[in-house]
């Protein structure tokens, strides 16, 4: 499924300069300096530029007054690899009750981090926990000073008819005084995947056969010892459990004005749920969930899923508004309106995505860059894809022959003048219903029908192998509707042994994630393709002229290792299967063809002297290793080559998890 406009997703939920400006860089940070390899992210290199704030892969906002300067800062803890870490974005703007949007300065790298980090606003002031843990001088150090608190991380014990142990991924602690006896509580978010059952449920029709991913909060009172009681899931008035589609992220508010505390959730996808307290102060007792809404009543939801909410008054109007970190590390203001639907509601102005002064490229999370004169104005430009399904150009706008150039931000590419996208929906994942809203787009730029311009050829999250036409001129790429990659395929096309998915007449579908690489491996002047078939195989599908029509023929297993087998560079199924990223290149200017494969940067494959391009029936390769030194894997990291210096040598660009673009400036080469 492709989407190009932003679905409903409410049936399912019911089932850093890292290269920056140096007087912003922390000493602490690694991932600000070059490592000894010389693998470094890409630097804007654009003074007064401003882009949309982000860190790595997954945003756990903490607003705050972080430097006691009177103004809100931004705090954000980021788990991945290779950018973990608390970050400090620091507001040098003034009050956010004048600009609720001010720009940020580049992040400050204040500590590592750990997963569910998460803020509470007592009387006391800001306190941070994660599972079983407080951080003291939090602002500062960021996760550096703990101190273990007397609960277990662990206490989640199953629900209902649960039979086996929890499979627990989001474990939110907050502090709030739960039934305002002036004590405070503990207030736990915990995300349940073991109903759920994660990969390959799906019966032939796109039915999901087992259960929904779950949310559920519980409250552990305080006790006048500082210990704290046992903990009890939270229900609703009916005696249900109050439930989430997973990560509830929990924020116990006055939402509406009465004097007792309501709760206010996110969810693993997009979307927010309210649960009014209908009880009192001391005996909170709660209503169904309710979908949250904008102002103008449609349901409220983020550009993408895994958000973290944190409840906070942002523009001091005395309304408390939503601070929502997102998947690809970006961090929205989402203003309370003041104004209350029929059931009394809360209502939101749509979210805008906070911004900063521009320090590294930045693709969402996952980046799958390109190299390429994008716009034929003689230098290279990145065409990159991402988790969130979208294409992306960073315009080089320095010319050719730079080798640090200076770059536009990010423009998310068109086609019919709606922004593109590739979402997997209810059910194009081959893990779930929880992946809705994701898309990893992986893809080559080529002239993919030889009419002189370049096309994008691309893979996703539904393995459909398809192509975007360049229909406008050199200089003015236009791109139109998606149309498959059709192969003449010698039997039946080929299926997936898994999941539910089949090729629609002679279209290419093959396994998920995984990079179509389009290039002349035959030199015979055509655009061939190579790309994982589905047993994971790296196949060669050949391009042939047949009588002035392009053909692509069923494919061959035309690349072998140093042993002469055919390569095989995913064996696994479902889930695991696909996740290969890959680029070719004459790495080593032998006038023969190599391989970059996603590694802990990239393994190089190199094509073995015994190949010839002189019409083979296969190449042969032998895998000397990465490139470089550096881990930048966190998922995989996507190779491409660039040349930016203009000397006719390829350079590494690597995307990481972070979505950051990685370069690897290879002065002495081989």
């Amino acid at each position: 499924m492709i989407t190009l406009s932003k679905p409903n997703w409410l049936p399912w939920v019911a089932l850093l300069g890292m290269v920056l400006q140096a007087t912003h860089a922390s000493a602490q940070d690694p991932i600000l300096k070059p490592s000894a390899s010389g693998l470094v992210p890409l630097a804007y290199n654009n003074p007064g530029l401003v882009v949309d704030l982000g860190v790595g892969l997954w945003a756990w906002p903490i607003p705050c007054d972080a430097d006691g300067d009177g103004d809100f800062d931004l705090i954000v803890s980021c788990p991945d690899k290779p950018s973990n870490g608390v970050w400090f974005f620091e507001n040098r703007q003034g009050d956010t009750s004048r600009d609720p949007m001010p720009v940020f300065e580049p992040a400050v790298k204040l500590s590592s981090t750990v997963h569910y980090v998460m803020p509470s606003y007592t009387s006391d002031g800001m306190r941070v926990l994660s599972p079983g843990k407080e951080y003291r001088n939090f602002t500062k150090t960021g996760t550096t000073d703990s101190m273990p608190l007397s609960v277990a991380a662990n206490f989640y014990k199953p629900q209902g008819t649960q039979t086996k142990g929890p499979k627990v991924r989001h474990n939110q602690w907050r502090y709030a005084d739960y039934d305002q006896d002036g004590t405070l509580d503990l207030i736990v978010g915990i995300e349940d995947w073991s109903f759920y059952g994660w990969d390959d449920a799906w019966d032939s029709q796109g039915r999901w056969q087992t259960g929904s991913l779950r949310g559920f909060v519980y409250v552990l009172r305080g006790l006048q010892d500082g210990k704290f009681a046992e903990p009890i899931a939270l229900r609703s008035a009916s005696g249900a459990l109050l439930e989430t589609f997973g990560c509830p992220s929990p924020n116990l508010n006055d939402w509406d004005s009465d004097g007792d505390l309501d709760l206010l959730c996110g969810e693993f996808l997009d979307g927010f749920t309210y649960f009014q307290n209908v009880g009192t102060k001391a005996r909170p007792m709660y209503s169904e969930g309710v979908r949250v809404a904008d102002i103008h009543g449609n349901p409220l939801t983020m550009d993408l899923q895994m958000i973290v909410p944190v409840a906070f008054d942002w523009d001091r109007d005395g309304n408390t508004d939503l601070i929502v970190g997102d998947e690809d590390g970006r961090v929205a203001c989402v203003r309370n309106s003041g104004k209350f639907s029929s059931n009394q509601t809360p209502l939101f102005e749509t979210p805008k995505y906070f911004q900063q002064r521009a320090d590294t490229l930045k693709c969402g999370a996952l980046a799958t860059p390109v190299g390429v004169d994008w716009d034929d104005d003689g230098d290279e430009d990145i065409v990159s894809g991402n988790t969130s399904g979208y294409i992306e150009f960073f315009e080089n706008l320095s010319g050719p022959g730079v080798a640090n150039p200076r770059w536009n931000p990010p423009k998310k590419l068109t086609v019919d003048d709606t922004v593109f996208r590739v979402m997997a929906g209810p059910n194009g994942s081959i893990q779930g219903p929880a992946e809705a809203k994701w898309g990893y787009t992986t893809l080559s730029v080529a002239d993919w029908d030889h009419d002189g311009l370049k096309d994008i050829v691309f893979n996703s999250i539904l393995g459909r192998v398809m192509w975007l036409k360049n229909i406008g001129k050199p200089g003015l790429p236009i791109l139109d509707k998606p149309r498959p990659i059709d192969v003449r395929w010698e039997s039946e096309p080929p299926e997936l042994k898994w999941g539910w998915l089949k090729p629609i007449g002679t279209e290419l579908l093959t396994q998920w994630r995984t990079t179509p690489v389009v290039y002349d491996f035959n030199s015979d002047g055509l655009q061939d393709l190579a790309l994982l078939d589905t047993e994971g195989y790296l196949a060669y599908f050949e391009r042939e002229d047949r009588n002035g029509m392009m053909v692509l023929r069923s494919p061959r297993r035309a690349f072998v290792d140093s042993a002469g087998q055919p390569m095989r560079l995913n064996p696994k199924t479902a889930g695991g299967s696909g996740r290969r990223k890959l680029a070719v290149c004459d790495w080593n200017s032998d006038g023969r063809f190599d391989w970059l494969l996603n590694s802990k940067n990239a393994d190089l494959m190199l094509q073995n002297s015994l190949s010839s391009n002189d019409q083979p029936t296969v190449w042969q390769f032998e895998n000397t290793g990465s490139i470089a030194d550096r881990n930048i894997e966190g998922h995989d990291v996507s190779p491409t080559t660039i040349d930016l210096d203009g000397d006719g040598f390829r350079e590494f660009l690597g995307g990481a998890e972070d979505g950051r673009l990685y370069y690897l400036n290879r002065r002495n080469r081989p």
